[in-house]
């Protein structure tokens, strides 16, 4: 049945019926198997197969039923191998012969040699080339929604230039794992190069995939203990969904990226949804903004902001835009433009300068009323920043200590040595500076204890976490409550934006938060309003 020529080429020899049953070993065959001369052999042919792999050798004989050749996992005493079976039929006897070559080592080396040309080197991530297929069947797939996130890391260069590559590239590493333990198992990791990771996130839409970037932003935000002094980073993040922002791979990516910008523009550290006039609309926008600051179209509107005993003690002052053109347009759509315009200086000191003279008014109801305005971190950076706000506050002739200037965890970091100089001639003057969004940028202990800060804002995101009872888990009760120890124990007080409903509230009010901001108890309103609810208070008080 064998030759000594084919024994030298061929593992083993098989002669099966047309059940598969075995009615011939060939003596080298019998050895591979690991069974010893003269011992029973096999029955069937299909019992040595695995058993995922033996319908797809049943099918091709029903396809070529005179000679096949197939690929299919045979089981034996060393353990599971890839074997190619040829099989030739004997049509007198009904029979085959079957010839099987051990391909183990060939599979195992062409896998590898896929694995590294689908992978990135460093992180072993899918790369570019392999995403963009992953996306790609997607597509094909006829899936109706997935998304892709593009994440780009702030405050990488810095690692990279103080330290070297070599610790760069230890920081990536370790993004890598720290993103991988977040997505879901059918998702897609891959990183594009540099310091940009991408993520394709199959059947979620936007508002979900917006949830799993938040899970990114906080396991980002942990100090880096792969590079000296615990590096501290953050990352933005865009997000285009399929079909809505794009029904090809280069659009949707494109379109992740021009979202990843606008995180970037906004301050950094934060997550931005593609949104389709985004494109079409900036360039208009632009010129639309010059002739609206001419023309007078930026106001500011004033969200009160509440002690828990639901007394009215202070207002956040909110920029907001009516635009001829284009009707009210959002802050998170205009503010990114007119920090890349450079008009935020401008526009900045006009808001305090307005804001403290609203105060001024309602000063003649309530004297200890306070007013909370935010800066941009552009708006901190530029030269002159302290003479601006010492004027508005003189100008208008209020109170210094009744002004909290509100600045995010990202201006901090900018330039340390410049931002503590400018802080604490401030703060000699009695202004208080409060740090808006707490908990998803970089802050530390060091520069809670360092910096003249006077109070915390807890960001809506993790108020949203406590909407209620039975969805809150504990770890956000106790990442909340944590919060807020933490700034009482360095006397800081603690102000929680987004409150909604008597739950968060009520939750907040028993954990120690001092002020409470939001819809539950107020939305932003006019001057007008403010006064009004102050007239109210007043009225109740008398």
């Amino acid at each position: 049945m064998s030759s000594p020529t084919l024994d030298r080429v061929l593992d083993a020899v098989f002669r099966v019926d047309g059940n598969y049953a075995i009615k011939f070993i060939s003596e080298p065959g019998q050895r591979w198997l690991g069974s010893p001369l003269g011992q029973e052999m096999p029955r069937n042919f299909l019992a040595l197969l695995h058993p995922a792999d033996a319908g797809s050798f049943t099918d091709a004989c029903k396809k070529q039923p005179d000679d096949f050749s197939c690929d299919v996992r045979l089981i034996k005493s060393g353990g599971e191998c890839w074997v190619n079976v040829r099989a030739y039929r004997l049509g007198v006897l009904d029979q085959y012969v079957l010839c099987v070559i051990d391909i183990s080592r060939w599979r195992v080396d062409d896998a590898a040699y896929r694995h590294a040309a689908e992978h990135d080197d460093l992180t072993g991530l899918a790369n570019r080339a392999f995403f963009k297929k992953m996306v790609e069947a997607q597509l094909h797939a006829g899936n109706p929604t997935f998304c892709i996130a593009l994440l780009d890391l702030d405050g990488f260069k810095k690692v990279n230039d103080t330290y070297g590559h070599a610790m760069g590239d230890a920081v990536l590493v370790e993004t890598s794992k720290r993103l991988t333990r977040i997505v879901a198992s059918d998702d897609v990791l891959g990183r594009l190069g540099g310091d940009e990771f991408v993520l394709l996130l199959a059947g979620q839409d936007a508002a979900t995939a917006q949830a799993v970037a938040k899970n990114a932003l906080l396991a980002i935000a942990r100090p880096y203990d792969t590079a000296p002094h615990n590096a501290y980073l953050g990352v933005s993040i865009g997000i285009a969904q399929f079909p809505d922002h794009g029904v090809d791979y280069s659009t949707l990516l494109k379109n992740a990226d021009t979202a990843m910008y606008h995180s970037k523009n906004a301050g950094k550290n934060r997550v931005s949804i593609f949104a389709v006039d985004d494109v079409s609309v900036d360039f208009s926008l632009k010129a639309a903004i010059h002739n609206g600051i001419q023309e007078g179209e930026f106001y500011l509107e004033f969200q009160p902001q509440y002690d828990v005993q639901r007394k009215l003690i202070g207002a956040e002052a909110l920029m907001r835009w009516n635009s001829r053109n284009f009707g009210r347009v959002a802050p998170d759509k205009f503010i990114p433009i007119v920090e890349e315009s450079g008009l935020m200086p401008f526009l900045g000191t006009w808001a305090l300068r307005y804001a403290c003279h609203q105060l001024k008014k309602f000063h003649q109801k309530m004297p200890d009323f306070v007013m909370s305005v935010n800066v941009s971190p552009v708006q901190f950076g530029g030269d002159g920043f302290d003479a601006h706000v010492l004027a508005a506050i003189t100008e208008a002739g209020v109170d210094p200590t009744t002004v909290i200037l509100e600045i995010t965890e990202s201006t901090l970091m900018r330039s340390q040595e410049k931002t503590e100089r400018a802080l604490a001639l401030l703060r000699e003057r009695g202004i208080r500076f409060s740090i808006d969004d707490f908990g998803t940028g970089f802050s530390s202990l060091a520069y809670l204890t360092r910096l003249p800060v006077s109070s915390i804002k807890i960001d809506k995101a993790f108020v949203r976490a406590i909407e209620n009872e039975r969805s809150a888990s504990s770890t956000d009760k106790k990442l909340v409550t944590a919060m807020i120890n933490l700034a009482h124990s360095i006397d800081l007080k603690v102000v929680a934006e987004g409150v909604e409903n008597e739950l968060q509230f009520e939750f907040l009010k028993q954990s120690g938060c001092n002020l409470i901001q939001g819809y539950l108890l107020g939305r932003p309103m006019s001057a007008d309003a403010i006064s009004g609810l102050l007239d109210q208070q007043m009225g109740v008080v008398a």
